[in-house]
């Protein structure tokens, strides 16, 4: 049988599908939902505390840029070849005249560290900007997973302020936008951010400074219309309507493309909300032909995240971890109200007798909270088991302790949640030792006898994170390493052992555990350098 094991993250739900972990888009999942709380995921969360929020820079306004980068990402789609779209292209063109700017290279080093085999940067683009506009007006934008990220440059094609109406008209045209879509887009688009006079000195009159900058409406750190009833009632100040040399009047041109009939309609603010909702939406399902996208992202119910799995020193397994539970109102759980299990089947296919219980967490009352104002609950658990049968997989069941009912949760029907009897990453064996900027990575895997075959050739497949010239985000490539047996052993299990030099760039980085090669191949997958210390403990 082939397992799959990812440490420490989980899956998605869906509204069409069942949640079954694990899956590949664990990790936007927890940086979607979880972004307060006893458990968080931040490093996005927190560049947008505020929708003006700016990390202290001058002029500068995360969210907006965000927006932006995924608009001039995605809006030079093919719609009839099917080529390109939301697919992370812009890493590569950067030095384009119409992707001026420090915006969209600021956009890439913040999602840069979550970046990873399981996320790619065109997912996390998107992700980002669902979590602007959900800040900055609580829209709710669809995300869809599952981008590819382009491995060139894309073609040109982002319209500028200089831009003539016709050829802007054709380029919306191009990647499937009406005419309709296409003031809206801009629309919304614009009713965050400004001009920046550093970028476009020929926009923004005065002094040419990071802090002189123009704003498209008087209310620009808020997702609402002011941007068009300003235009409509002749008050704006957009300096892509009321600039001098009307070349530069995009904004203008692009607004009253239609006789202004949209932005009419758009001066009603739930229509603003919903058609812009509507617009981001398609904008981001702009892919190639060759992907495919998830149904959109949901938060699961239950969700296990397990920290440790691994032989201690005394042969015996140690199990540690954590179960998320959603409790958000509509879910009728009352988190005090309910106790929590793990009931187990062991290596050998065999239920145990015995479950693992489980104690709610109570730092900040273990609780966290995210995107739609979903709440979840987390019950800790930490369990010593016999490596003689170890543990293959488990339910969750929850009981209402006020009227006895129990709820088993059996991962989606799949026969329970998966973990790999016969690969046990041994993180106290393991270490990572730096010294200035050179490092050495020790990976040690305990692995059943059984899988010790003479065809086995047992692979650490380890993940080297090389940065791309000019930008933050890291080419990620996997390197196949050999591991070495020793001739330490305990009980069923024997210690497999590698150390190799690794690149600061790769300290954080991830690596699975592979015996044999093809869908018959035992695989240990997505463990993380973050999980090890640093020295090494001796084998027993």
């Amino acid at each position: 049988m082939h397992w799959s094991f990812l440490a420490s993250l989980g899956l998605l739900a869906s509204t069409q599908a069942a949640y079954v972990w694990p899956s590949p888009h664990d990790g936007i999942e927890d940086l979607l939902f979880l972004q307060s709380g006893y458990i968080r995921f931040g490093s996005l969360a927190d560049q947008i505390l505020t929708c003006d929020f700016g990390a202290g820079q001058p002029g500068i306004q995360k969210a907006a840029e965000w927006v932006r980068t995924a608009f001039h990402d995605a809006v030079t789609h093919d719609a009839t070849a099917k080529t390109g779209g939301l697919d992370a292209s812009i890493l590569f063109e950067l030095d384009r005249a119409e992707n001026l700017g420090a915006a969209l290279n600021n956009t890439l080093a913040d999602i840069s560290s979550d970046v990873s085999v399981k996320s790619s940067a065109a997912d996390l683009l998107a992700l980002s900007l669902v979590m602007a506009v959900a800040r900055c007006g609580d829209l709710r934008v669809p995300l869809r997973l599952g981008r590819i990220d382009a491995t060139e440059a894309g073609p040109l094609g982002v319209p500028e302020a200089h831009t003539d109406l016709n050829t802007t008209k054709k380029a919306f045209e191009k990647a499937g936008f009406s005419e309709e879509d296409m003031i809206t887009l801009v629309a919304c688009g614009h009713t965050l951010g400004s001009v920046h006079s550093v970028d476009h000195p020929e926009i923004v009159s005065g002094e040419v400074s990071a802090e002189n900058i123009a704003h498209f409406d008087t209310t620009h750190g808020t997702f609402d219309n002011a941007v068009i009833t300003e235009y409509l009632n002749s008050t704006t100040s957009n300096p892509l309507i009321i600039n001098t040399n009307d070349t530069l009047n995009s904004d203008k041109r692009v607004f009253a493309a239609d006789g202004n009939a949209t932005m009419t309609k758009l001066k009603d603010p739930a229509v603003y909300k919903a058609k812009c909702e509507d617009a981001f939406e398609r904008m981001l399902d702009l892919v190639p032909a060759s992907v495919t996208l998830s149904d959109p992202l949901q938060p699961a119910d239950v969700k296990p995240y397990i920290s440790t799995h691994q032989l201690k020193a005394n042969g015996s397994i140690e199990f540690i971890g954590r179960i998320r539970i959603r409790t958000t109102a509509s879910t009728g759980i009352n988190p005090n109200d309910i106790t929590v299990a793990l009931s187990y089947i062991d290596r050998n296919g065999v239920r145990s007798n015995q479950t693992i219980p489980t104690t709610m967490g109570t730092f900040k009352g273990g609780s966290s909270f995210g995107y739609l104002g979903e709440n979840f609950n987390w019950f800790e658990f930490s369990q010593i088991l016999p490596s003689s049968t170890g543990i293959s997989a488990f339910d969750v069941k929850l009981t209402t302790k006020s009227s006895g009912a129990v709820t088993t949760f059996d991962n989606g029907g799949t026969g329970g949640y998966p973990i790999n009897p016969y690969i046990l990453f041994q993180q106290r064996n393991s270490c990572l030792e730096t010294q200035n900027l050179n490092g050495n990575l020790t990976i040690v895997a305990a692995v059943h006898k059984s899988q010790l075959q003479d065809n086995s050739a047992p692979q650490l497949k380890l993940v080297h994170r090389t940065p791309f010239p000019r930008s933050f985000i890291s080419k990620l490539e996997a390197e196949s390493i050999p591991l070495e047996r020793t001739s330490a052993e305990s009980g069923e299990f024997t210690y497999l052992k590698v150390t190799t030099p690794l690149e600061v760039s790769s300290w954080r980085t991830s690596f699975d555990v592979e015996l044999g090669e093809g869908e018959a191949a035992e695989r240990l997958e997505y463990q993380h350098t973050s999980e090890v210390h640093d020295s090494c403990e001796a084998l027993v």
